[in-house]
């Protein structure tokens, strides 16, 4: 039996700078666009995911998008199906923010994920890039991330 856990994002959006609209459409399959090779990322939410876990790997400062267009390219309910990603988001907006009292506010949570993501995919983006087709550029990067963690 699966087992359903609360989602406090249902019902926030997930928003992207209008700027980095371009990468969100190379990187990501659609109907179109079917080959793991040059893109890697199945969902749009993939790439956030992966911009926000970047983000908060290398400590950079979230991104003030209430100032800038965006783009919704979802809810919150598109966590659902990974409810890891919810409790994530959570840990790391709380360590972001040094605040328990954050957990109460589930669209701010979002506005710093979407900001932190929005930090993170540039670096994303750069990842891959270089000599080989994207996933392979992004997986090299990413082994060689691992190895200074250890």
């Amino acid at each position: 039996m699966v087992e359903r856990y609360h989602n406090p994002f249902a019902s926030v959006d997930l928003l992207v700078p209008i700027e980095q609209r371009l990468v969100y459409d190379r990187y990501c399959q659609t109907s179109s666009r079917l080959d793991t090779d040059e893109s890697p990322f199945p969902r749009m939410i993939d790439l956030w995911f992966a911009g926000f876990s970047i983000g908060a790997r290398n400590n950079l400062k979230y991104l003030d998008l209430s100032r800038r267009e965006t783009f919704k390219f979802n809810d919150g309910s598109v966590l659902d199906s990974d409810n890891w990603r919810i409790q994530t988001i959570m840990l790391v907006v709380m360590t972001i923010t040094d605040n328990v009292e954050i957990l109460t506010q589930p669209g701010q949570m979002i506005s710093i994920a979407n900001g932190l993501a929005a930090a993170g995919v540039p670096l994303i983006e750069n990842m891959l890039c270089g000599d080989q087709p994207p996933i392979w550029n992004l997986s090299d990067e990413l082994v060689e991330l691992l190895k200074k963690s250890i």
